[in-house]
Protein backbone atom coordinates (compact mmCIF):
# COMPACT_ATOMS: atom_id res chain seq x y z
CA UNK A 1 0.00 0.00 0.00
CA UNK A 2 2.82 2.36 0.88
CA UNK A 3 4.57 1.59 -2.43
CA UNK A 4 1.33 2.26 -4.31
CA UNK A 5 1.00 5.66 -2.62
CA UNK A 6 4.61 6.48 -3.51
CA UNK A 7 4.13 5.75 -7.20
CA UNK A 8 0.83 7.61 -7.13
CA UNK A 9 2.73 10.64 -5.86
CA UNK A 10 5.28 10.33 -8.66
CA UNK A 11 2.54 10.11 -11.29
CA UNK A 12 0.89 13.19 -9.79
CA UNK A 13 4.24 15.03 -9.79
CA UNK A 14 4.89 14.22 -13.43
CA UNK A 15 1.44 15.49 -14.36
CA UNK A 16 2.69 18.94 -13.29
CA UNK A 17 6.35 18.75 -14.31
CA UNK A 18 7.98 17.51 -17.49
CA UNK A 19 11.74 17.55 -17.21
CA UNK A 20 14.25 15.93 -19.53
CA UNK A 21 17.98 16.17 -20.04
CA UNK A 22 20.04 15.78 -23.21
CA UNK A 23 23.22 17.39 -24.48
CA UNK A 24 23.49 21.02 -23.40
CA UNK A 25 19.89 20.96 -22.24
CA UNK A 26 20.02 20.35 -18.49
CA UNK A 27 16.29 20.70 -18.04
CA UNK A 28 13.25 21.86 -19.90
CA UNK A 29 9.68 22.31 -18.76
CA UNK A 30 6.62 23.09 -20.86
CA UNK A 31 3.68 24.78 -19.15
CA UNK A 32 0.05 23.80 -19.53
CA UNK A 33 -1.26 27.35 -19.75
CA UNK A 34 -2.50 27.07 -23.32
CA UNK A 35 -1.39 26.91 -26.93
CA UNK A 36 -1.01 29.30 -29.84
CA UNK A 37 -0.74 29.03 -33.62
CA UNK A 38 1.70 30.79 -35.92
CA UNK A 39 -1.16 33.02 -37.10
CA UNK A 40 -1.89 34.27 -33.56
CA UNK A 41 -0.63 37.65 -32.31
CA UNK A 42 0.94 35.72 -29.42
CA UNK A 43 3.38 34.10 -31.83
CA UNK A 44 4.42 37.49 -33.22
CA UNK A 45 4.92 38.82 -29.71
CA UNK A 46 6.95 35.75 -28.77
CA UNK A 47 9.25 36.25 -31.75
CA UNK A 48 9.76 39.87 -30.73
CA UNK A 49 10.44 38.77 -27.16
CA UNK A 50 13.11 36.24 -28.14
CA UNK A 51 14.75 38.78 -30.44
CA UNK A 52 14.87 41.29 -27.58
CA UNK A 53 16.29 38.74 -25.11
CA UNK A 54 18.96 37.68 -27.58
CA UNK A 55 20.09 41.24 -28.23
CA UNK A 56 19.91 42.59 -24.67
CA UNK A 57 21.07 39.70 -22.46
CA UNK A 58 24.74 39.83 -23.59
CA UNK A 59 25.08 43.44 -22.34
CA UNK A 60 25.18 42.46 -18.67
CA UNK A 61 24.18 38.81 -18.60
CA UNK A 62 20.50 39.27 -17.84
CA UNK A 63 17.38 40.84 -19.23
CA UNK A 64 13.61 40.50 -18.95
CA UNK A 65 10.76 41.96 -20.93
CA UNK A 66 7.07 41.73 -21.82
CA UNK A 67 5.61 42.05 -25.31
CA UNK A 68 2.03 42.51 -26.52
CA UNK A 69 -1.22 43.29 -24.78
CA UNK A 70 -4.08 41.42 -23.11
CA UNK A 71 -4.34 37.67 -23.68
CA UNK A 72 -1.59 37.85 -26.29
CA UNK A 73 0.95 39.38 -23.91
CA UNK A 74 4.06 37.26 -23.25
CA UNK A 75 6.72 37.66 -20.57
CA UNK A 76 10.26 36.35 -20.68
CA UNK A 77 13.78 36.51 -19.36
CA UNK A 78 17.27 35.32 -20.23
CA UNK A 79 20.00 34.75 -17.65
CA UNK A 80 23.59 33.87 -18.53
CA UNK A 81 26.15 32.39 -16.17
CA UNK A 82 28.02 35.23 -14.55
CA UNK A 83 31.45 34.41 -15.99
CA UNK A 84 30.40 34.31 -19.66
CA UNK A 85 31.63 36.73 -22.29
CA UNK A 86 28.94 38.69 -24.19
CA UNK A 87 29.54 36.49 -27.24
CA UNK A 88 29.16 33.24 -25.32
CA UNK A 89 26.09 34.62 -23.56
CA UNK A 90 24.43 35.51 -26.86
CA UNK A 91 25.25 32.13 -28.39
CA UNK A 92 23.73 30.34 -25.43
CA UNK A 93 20.54 32.45 -25.46
CA UNK A 94 20.11 31.85 -29.19
CA UNK A 95 20.56 28.10 -28.70
CA UNK A 96 18.23 27.95 -25.70
CA UNK A 97 15.56 30.02 -27.48
CA UNK A 98 15.62 27.63 -30.43
CA UNK A 99 15.48 24.64 -28.09
CA UNK A 100 12.50 25.95 -26.17
CA UNK A 101 10.49 26.30 -29.38
CA UNK A 102 11.48 22.75 -30.33
CA UNK A 103 10.70 21.22 -26.95
CA UNK A 104 7.52 23.23 -26.34
CA UNK A 105 5.99 23.81 -29.80
CA UNK A 106 3.01 26.15 -29.81
CA UNK A 107 3.01 26.22 -26.01
CA UNK A 108 2.33 29.52 -24.25
CA UNK A 109 5.02 28.90 -21.65
CA UNK A 110 8.27 27.07 -21.15
CA UNK A 111 11.77 27.10 -19.74
CA UNK A 112 15.09 25.69 -20.94
CA UNK A 113 18.17 25.51 -18.74
CA UNK A 114 21.57 25.06 -20.35
CA UNK A 115 24.87 24.87 -18.54
CA UNK A 116 25.57 28.48 -19.49
CA UNK A 117 22.15 30.12 -19.52
CA UNK A 118 18.44 29.91 -18.79
CA UNK A 119 15.64 31.15 -21.05
CA UNK A 120 12.06 31.29 -19.86
CA UNK A 121 8.78 32.69 -21.18
CA UNK A 122 5.10 32.56 -20.23
CA UNK A 123 1.72 34.16 -20.85
CA UNK A 124 1.71 34.62 -17.08
CA UNK A 125 3.79 37.37 -15.44
CA UNK A 126 6.17 35.20 -13.40
CA UNK A 127 8.84 37.82 -12.63
CA UNK A 128 9.99 37.51 -9.03
CA UNK A 129 8.01 34.37 -8.32
CA UNK A 130 9.56 31.46 -6.40
CA UNK A 131 6.70 28.95 -6.29
CA UNK A 132 7.23 25.30 -7.32
CA UNK A 133 10.99 25.70 -7.44
CA UNK A 134 12.31 22.27 -8.37
CA UNK A 135 15.96 21.35 -7.80
CA UNK A 136 18.02 19.53 -10.40
CA UNK A 137 21.06 17.80 -8.90
CA UNK A 138 23.97 16.51 -10.95
CA UNK A 139 26.82 14.82 -9.15
CA UNK A 140 30.27 13.66 -10.12
CA UNK A 141 30.47 9.90 -10.50
CA UNK A 142 33.66 9.97 -8.39
CA UNK A 143 33.82 10.17 -4.63
CA UNK A 144 36.35 12.25 -2.76
CA UNK A 145 39.34 10.00 -2.03
CA UNK A 146 38.90 9.96 1.75
CA UNK A 147 38.65 6.62 3.56
CA UNK A 148 38.17 7.82 7.15
CA UNK A 149 34.44 8.46 7.83
CA UNK A 150 35.22 11.26 10.28
CA UNK A 151 37.46 13.02 7.76
CA UNK A 152 34.76 12.58 5.12
CA UNK A 153 32.23 14.32 7.37
CA UNK A 154 34.68 17.16 8.00
CA UNK A 155 35.29 17.50 4.27
CA UNK A 156 31.58 17.71 3.56
CA UNK A 157 31.10 20.35 6.24
CA UNK A 158 33.92 22.48 4.86
CA UNK A 159 32.39 22.33 1.39
CA UNK A 160 29.13 23.51 2.94
CA UNK A 161 30.88 26.37 4.72
CA UNK A 162 32.67 27.37 1.52
CA UNK A 163 29.49 27.37 -0.57
CA UNK A 164 27.67 29.32 2.13
CA UNK A 165 30.29 32.06 1.86
CA UNK A 166 30.00 32.10 -1.93
CA UNK A 167 26.22 32.42 -1.69
CA UNK A 168 26.56 35.30 0.77
CA UNK A 169 28.73 37.11 -1.77
CA UNK A 170 26.21 36.41 -4.53
CA UNK A 171 23.28 37.81 -2.56
CA UNK A 172 25.16 41.06 -1.93
CA UNK A 173 26.42 41.40 -5.51
CA UNK A 174 24.20 43.57 -7.77
CA UNK A 175 24.51 40.86 -10.43
CA UNK A 176 23.51 38.20 -7.87
CA UNK A 177 26.54 36.15 -8.87
CA UNK A 178 29.74 35.16 -7.11
CA UNK A 179 32.52 32.64 -7.54
CA UNK A 180 35.50 31.74 -5.42
CA UNK A 181 37.94 29.10 -4.30
CA UNK A 182 38.99 27.74 -0.93
CA UNK A 183 41.67 25.40 0.37
CA UNK A 184 39.55 22.65 1.88
CA UNK A 185 42.56 20.69 3.12
CA UNK A 186 46.16 19.86 2.21
CA UNK A 187 45.13 17.96 -0.91
CA UNK A 188 41.91 19.63 -2.09
CA UNK A 189 41.01 23.07 -3.35
CA UNK A 190 37.32 23.71 -4.03
CA UNK A 191 36.06 26.06 -6.72
CA UNK A 192 32.47 27.22 -6.59
CA UNK A 193 29.83 29.58 -7.90
CA UNK A 194 26.39 30.74 -6.84
CA UNK A 195 23.91 32.73 -8.90
CA UNK A 196 20.30 33.90 -8.81
CA UNK A 197 17.97 35.20 -11.47
CA UNK A 198 17.98 38.98 -11.10
CA UNK A 199 14.21 39.35 -11.09
CA UNK A 200 14.30 37.97 -7.53
CA UNK A 201 14.45 39.94 -4.32
CA UNK A 202 17.62 39.49 -2.26
CA UNK A 203 15.57 37.59 0.33
CA UNK A 204 14.22 35.19 -2.30
CA UNK A 205 17.71 34.77 -3.74
CA UNK A 206 19.17 33.93 -0.35
CA UNK A 207 16.40 31.42 0.36
CA UNK A 208 16.91 29.61 -2.95
CA UNK A 209 20.69 29.46 -2.61
CA UNK A 210 20.48 28.32 1.01
CA UNK A 211 18.16 25.47 0.00
CA UNK A 212 20.49 24.53 -2.82
CA UNK A 213 23.59 24.45 -0.59
CA UNK A 214 21.74 22.27 1.91
CA UNK A 215 20.72 19.95 -0.92
CA UNK A 216 24.38 19.52 -1.93
CA UNK A 217 25.10 17.67 1.31
CA UNK A 218 22.27 15.16 1.00
CA UNK A 219 23.31 11.55 0.29
CA UNK A 220 20.96 11.49 -2.72
CA UNK A 221 22.71 14.50 -4.21
CA UNK A 222 26.34 15.31 -3.55
CA UNK A 223 27.58 14.01 -0.23
CA UNK A 224 31.24 13.05 -0.59
CA UNK A 225 31.41 13.80 -4.32
CA UNK A 226 34.24 15.52 -6.21
CA UNK A 227 31.77 17.88 -7.83
CA UNK A 228 28.09 18.80 -7.59
CA UNK A 229 25.71 21.09 -9.49
CA UNK A 230 22.35 22.05 -8.01
CA UNK A 231 20.32 24.09 -10.48
CA UNK A 232 16.75 25.34 -10.45
CA UNK A 233 14.59 27.76 -12.41
CA UNK A 234 15.71 30.69 -10.27
CA UNK A 235 19.16 29.90 -8.85
CA UNK A 236 22.17 27.62 -9.16
CA UNK A 237 25.07 26.43 -6.99
CA UNK A 238 28.09 24.42 -8.09
CA UNK A 239 31.45 23.27 -6.80
CA UNK A 240 34.32 21.28 -8.29
CA UNK A 241 37.78 20.25 -7.14
CA UNK A 242 39.33 21.90 -10.20
CA UNK A 243 38.79 25.28 -11.90
CA UNK A 244 35.73 25.55 -14.14
CA UNK A 245 34.75 29.22 -14.33
CA UNK A 246 36.23 31.88 -16.59
CA UNK A 247 36.39 34.79 -14.16
CA UNK A 248 39.24 35.45 -11.78
CA UNK A 249 38.85 33.53 -8.55
CA UNK A 250 39.10 35.62 -5.42
CA UNK A 251 39.90 33.34 -2.48
CA UNK A 252 37.39 33.74 0.30
CA UNK A 253 38.59 34.36 3.88
CA UNK A 254 40.02 31.09 5.23
CA UNK A 255 38.22 29.28 8.00
CA UNK A 256 40.23 27.93 10.91
CA UNK A 257 40.20 24.13 10.74
CA UNK A 258 42.25 21.30 12.18
CA UNK A 259 44.43 19.66 9.55
CA UNK A 260 42.90 16.93 7.42
CA UNK A 261 45.16 14.32 5.86
CA UNK A 262 43.20 12.34 3.28
CA UNK A 263 44.72 9.99 0.76
CA UNK A 264 46.39 11.69 -2.23
CA UNK A 265 43.87 12.71 -4.85
CA UNK A 266 44.08 10.94 -8.24
CA UNK A 267 44.34 12.99 -11.42
CA UNK A 268 40.87 13.86 -12.70
CA UNK A 269 39.75 13.78 -16.30
CA UNK A 270 37.27 16.13 -17.99
CA UNK A 271 33.57 16.08 -17.11
CA UNK A 272 30.86 14.58 -19.25
CA UNK A 273 27.23 13.70 -18.56
CA UNK A 274 26.18 10.06 -18.30
CA UNK A 275 22.87 8.97 -19.77
CA UNK A 276 21.44 7.53 -16.59
CA UNK A 277 18.87 9.55 -14.71
CA UNK A 278 17.72 8.70 -11.21
CA UNK A 279 14.61 10.34 -9.82
CA UNK A 280 14.50 11.14 -6.13
CA UNK A 281 11.94 12.83 -3.93
CA UNK A 282 13.21 14.77 -0.93
CA UNK A 283 10.62 17.37 -0.10
CA UNK A 284 10.92 18.60 -3.68
CA UNK A 285 10.75 16.53 -6.85
CA UNK A 286 14.39 16.32 -7.98
CA UNK A 287 16.41 14.81 -10.78
CA UNK A 288 19.77 13.26 -10.05
CA UNK A 289 22.32 12.80 -12.81
CA UNK A 290 25.89 11.56 -12.72
CA UNK A 291 28.82 13.03 -14.59
CA UNK A 292 32.36 11.73 -14.72
CA UNK A 293 35.28 13.70 -13.39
Amino acid sequence: MAMFKFFSFLLLAFSFFHYTTSGEDLMHECSHSGNYTTSDPYYTNLEELFSYLTNEAPTNGFTMASKGEGENRTHGLALCRGDLSPTDCKNCVVSASNDILTFCPNNKGGIVMHENCTVRYSSHDFFGETMNNVLLCMQSSKNVNVSDPIIAIQFSQRIQDFLSKVTEEAVLNPKMYASGKSEIDEFHTAYGLAQCSRDLSRLACKKCLTQSVAFVAKPDCGEGKEGVKVYSEICRVRYELKPFVNDKHIPLPPTSYDAISPQPQPVASSHCLDAAVVIVVIGLLSHLLSYNS
